[in-house]
């Protein structure tokens, strides 16, 4: 017997030079190189300005003209917003499909309200947007094994306060936030939450010194985005 373990078989010889030949060329992979660290840089952009305009204070320490977003702050809010949106199309859930069609709207009423500068005190978009914001947190709160609620209403629906929300958030940003800020690394941007979440909470209950300026309105669009993409993350767990 041969101490050959593949003796007998036939093996094709290699055709180094046909294989080569279907390999992308040297231009091409650089090309592919530079698209993707292009990519990163505009990522990066894009979280540097979510992350500079969700930074706007408590709605008592406040003071608008100390902030005004950039061009591409609004570009990369309204994008994220949109992605955002799409993501929840894209699960199928008529929920979610709702939520999604609030989102548009909100970011459309926005964009018309923003440029009126006769709009100074209300804008119809920024609260449609916070609508659709509460509506993916409660979602969350129903999908999250550790949340318990003992409330409910006439209807029998469960009833979520202040803090189910907030731990909801918090326990899924955690885990599957596009800012990087898992586990111990994300207490600066949960404190930048806790800031905005002020501002979400005097405008949902129609409070007269809520902020409804395009500072508060961009902090809104990327929360929104964030957020969507925490659910449909989430979403996708459950639905394998």
């Amino acid at each position: 017997m041969s101490d050959n373990p593949v003796s007998g078989i036939d093996i094709p010889e290699i055709d180094y030079e046909s294989i080569a030949g279907s390999l992308p060329s040297q231009d091409t992979i650089d090309s592919a190189i530079d698209a993707i660290q292009k990519a990163q840089k505009r990522l990066e952009r894009a979280k540097k300005e979510a992350e500079k305009h969700i930074d706007i204070g408590p709605p008592w320490d406040y003071e608008p003209s100390d902030y005004s977003p950039s061009n591409e702050a609004y570009y990369h809010a309204f994008k994220w917003a949109h992605e955002g949106q799409l993501s929840l199309q894209e699960t199928g859930d008529s929920d979610l499909g709702t939520i999604a069609e609030r989102i548009e709207y909100g970011s459309e009423m926005f964009a018309e309200d923003s440029s009126d500068d006769d709009i100074q005190d209300f804008n119809s978009g920024i609260l449609a947007l916070i609508s659709a914001l509460d509506g993916l947190i409660i979602w969350l709160c129903e999908h999250d094994p550790n949340i318990t609620t003992n409330r409910t209403n006439a209807n029998g629906e469960d009833i979520y306060h202040s803090g189910h929300k907030k731990d909801a958030l918090e326990d899924w940003y955690d885990q599957y936030s596009i800012f990087g800020v898992e586990n111990d690394q994300g207490s600066a941007f949960k404190d930048k939450w806790g800031d905005f979440w002020q501002h979400r909470h005097r405008i949902m209950h129609g409070e007269p010194d809520a902020y409804y300026d395009d500072n508060v309105g961009v902090a809104t669009l990327f929360f929104v985005g964030l957020t969507a993409h925490v659910v449909k993350k989430r979403y996708e767990a459950l639905n394998p």
